[in-house]
């Protein structure tokens, strides 16, 4: 169990390093615009929620969060005041949290279908397309919140701007997730399947009790 932890743990802290690499990418195409499009990050993001199960699906918006909220410490002079948790981190909490029962609902009603596609990518996809749509209202919902602090800082007409790039990325992100989330999503599982291993106990046929992996 505890080596299943530690595996759990390393991959988990993969995957930050992974998003926040993505986060800096992103961030290097408008480090100067005050707001980044996630176009890598958060399909990302939403793949580390839906993966698995349930209990593990507000993972990856919470990673996307502290990336954000880290790359605003890292360029304070610009977006320090976005470092705030309750702008980066809280509203992202809930990204993979949606994303991961859209894609449980999808899949179910999905399962009797043949098409490969429309068994297995399409219920990733349309959760893609769902985080996207969380991860920009409860974004938009909390800038409305700070609003009145932010533009005390920078001024009411950047803060407008930064509001208006963040639903015009919106477009952009939504399809990104639709289209990669799908794609991250089985390579996620086979990456996991090869490196997170849970061992458990079987009864042999003469009832001696052994060891074997079980992959997850």
């Amino acid at each position: 169990m505890k080596n299943d932890k530690a595996h759990f743990v390393a991959f988990v802290g993969v995957m930050f390093a992974l998003i926040f690499v993505l986060f800096l990418l992103e961030g290097a195409i408008s480090l100067f615009a005050g707001s980044t499009p996630c176009i890598l990050s958060l399909p990302v993001a939403i793949a580390l929620s839906i993966y698995d199960n349930w209990k593990k699906s507000f993972i990856g918006g919470t990673l996307l969060g502290l990336s954000s909220c880290l790359f605003s410490l890292i360029f304070a002079s610009v977006f320090l005041p976005y470092a705030n948790p309750l702008i980066a981190v809280l509203p992202r909490i809930f990204i993979g949290i949606t994303a991961y029962w859209t894609y449980f609902g999808f899949s179910n009603l999905f399962s009797n279908f043949k098409n490969k596609y429309v068994k297995e990518a399409l219920p990733a996809a349309l959760a893609g397309a769902v985080g996207a749509v969380t991860n920009t209202v409860l974004y938009m919902l909390s800038l409305y919140i700070w609003g009145s602090w932010l533009s005390t800082i920078y001024g009411q007409q950047i803060t407008t701007g930064i509001q208006l790039l963040t639903v015009i990325y919106f477009a952009v992100e939504i399809v990104a997730c639709f289209i990669l989330v799908p794609v991250y999503t089985a390579v996620l599982r086979k990456i996991s399947h090869r490196f997170i291993v849970k061992k458990h106990n079987i009864i042999d046929n003469n009832g001696a009790e052994q060891s074997a992996g079980e992959n997850i």
